[in-house]
């Protein structure tokens, strides 16, 4: 089956056309960067790995961000979801994988009912 062009109006869309432009696209942007790599050699200092603090000197755990800072908000919005979800965890992780399942048979049942498939 020979690969046909399908036309839109004044373009056309030829999925070899496009593959090959793509191909040799990433083919030219790695020899770019291949050629920025000989010319100019990596140069490691210390300075270099260390993060900016405004000239201060920080410690590695003054830098690490804390998790639970970051999700406390999350966790404060779903804590009633939580509360009633919390009783029926089991932490089996096939249990887990189905509510998945379910839960994206529900979505999908919910898309096909809203576009007017079902």
């Amino acid at each position: 089956m020979a690969a046909e062009s399908v036309l839109f109006g004044r373009g056309f869309w030829g999925p070899i056309i496009a593959t090959a432009a793509m191909l040799l696209i990433a083919a030219v942007g790695g020899l770019i960067l291949l050629g920025g790599r000989r010319v100019t050699k990596a140069k490691p200092s210390a300075g270099k790995l260390k993060t900016y603090a405004c000239g201060e000197e920080l410690e590695a755990g003054d830098i690490h961000a804390d998790s639970e800072q970051f999700f406390s908000p999350i966790r404060r919005v779903f804590k009633p979801f939580y509360r009633y979800i919390r009783p029926a965890h089991s932490g089996d992780l096939s249990n887990y994988l189905f509510w998945v399942v379910v839960g994206l048979i529900i979505i999908l049942i919910s898309i096909a009912v809203a576009m007017g498939v079902v």
